[in-house]
């Protein structure tokens, strides 16, 4: 099954699977970063932090490429975003 990010689900503090299940993240704010890119994936096992300096869009775009999913599926994430 291929699960597709959007921009919408980058939410800080959502649990993500990497594809082989071995390690889990945690999207946050990596507090070297100023601005909108300043996110970032880290480490449940270790702390370390990857993937830093992206926006939500490119954020989104990196875990969908790199086949994570999430850890638990938000209600919010079924209801219609309003414009």
């Amino acid at each position: 099954m291929k699960f597709e990010w959007e921009e919408q689900d980058i939410k800080s503090g959502r649990k993500v699977d990497s594809h082989n299940r071995a390690e889990r993240y945690i999207i946050g704010y990596d507090p070297r970063c100023m601005g909108k890119d300043n996110l970032a994936l880290i480490s449940l096992r270790d702390g370390m932090i990857t993937s830093s300096g992206k926006t939500h869009a490119e954020m989104a775009e990196h875990l969908t490429e790199a086949k994570y999913r999430p850890v638990d599926i938000d209600l919010e994430d079924h209801l219609p975003v309003k414009d």
